[in-house]
């Protein structure tokens, strides 16, 4: 009887050839995902800066406005002040100069883009330490702006609102009471009003300087720079 002879020899460089086949597969298969997310991040993160700086340029256009009509405001009260200086009670462009101590700014920034971002945990995806910097720092200030305003905005209806409800008629701002504007407690609002508007544009001009620097880093992550 005769023993059957089993061949048992191995082929392996075809198997070795096989193997690397399967691991160059795998490689590029997974710096393709890497490059897939890698470009996916990209336009996420350069998504993110386009809606940064068009919400900087909105913020700064608002608050140039707030600037302006807040100086125009604390032009008249500079005026009123002298003329209560000089102890000119009669002076016929009080009524009308008191009216800028109720009308105020009201500067709302838009805060959308830092929320969004900030929800989503995708702040990192901006790689610029110093441009992360400043977002931070712009935003936060707008807290500080928002306070002052609320400061003079309290002011106004505690202590200038109820005083022209007994002294002025509204309609025409004309006189109730001929003596009010020689009224101490008149004298010391106009001060302190002015006080807290001065205080209010100093804020908004930080602001503004905080929105100038963040929008020229902004303009250079746009173009890639």
């Amino acid at each position: 009887m005769k023993k059957l002879k089993l061949n048992f020899k191995i082929d392996w460089r075809s198997k070795i050839v096989d193997l690397l086949i399967v691991i160059i597969g795998i490689t590029i298969a997974f710096k393709l995902n890497n490059w897939n997310d890698s470009i996916k991040t990209e336009r996420e993160a350069k998504g993110y800066i386009e809606n940064f700086y068009n919400e900087n340029i909105e913020n700064q256009k608002n608050l140039l406005l707030a600037i302006e009509f807040s100086e125009s405001n604390k032009n008249d009260i500079d005026t009123l002040k002298a003329i209560l200086l000089a102890k000119n009670y009669s002076h016929k462009n009080i009524s009308s100069l008191m009216a800028s101590m109720v009308a105020m700014a009201n500067y709302s920034p838009s805060t959308t883009t830092m929320q969004n971002i900030s929800a989503s945990g995708e702040f990192d995806l901006i790689k610029d330490i110093e441009l992360r910097k400043n977002l931070i720092s712009t935003y936060d200030s707008y807290k500080t702006t928002a306070t002052l305003e609320a400061l003079v905005s309290d002011y106004v209806n505690q202590y200038i609102t109820p005083f022209f409800f007994k002294n002025i008629r509204f309609s025409n701002f004309t006189s109730l009471r001929n003596d009010f504007t020689k009224d101490p407690v008149f004298e010391n609002i106009v001060f302190g009003y002015d006080i807290l508007l001065s205080q209010l544009i100093n804020g908004y001009k930080e602001n503004l300087e905080k929105l100038n620097l963040l929008n020229e880093k902004l303009t250079l992550a746009n173009k890639g720079e």
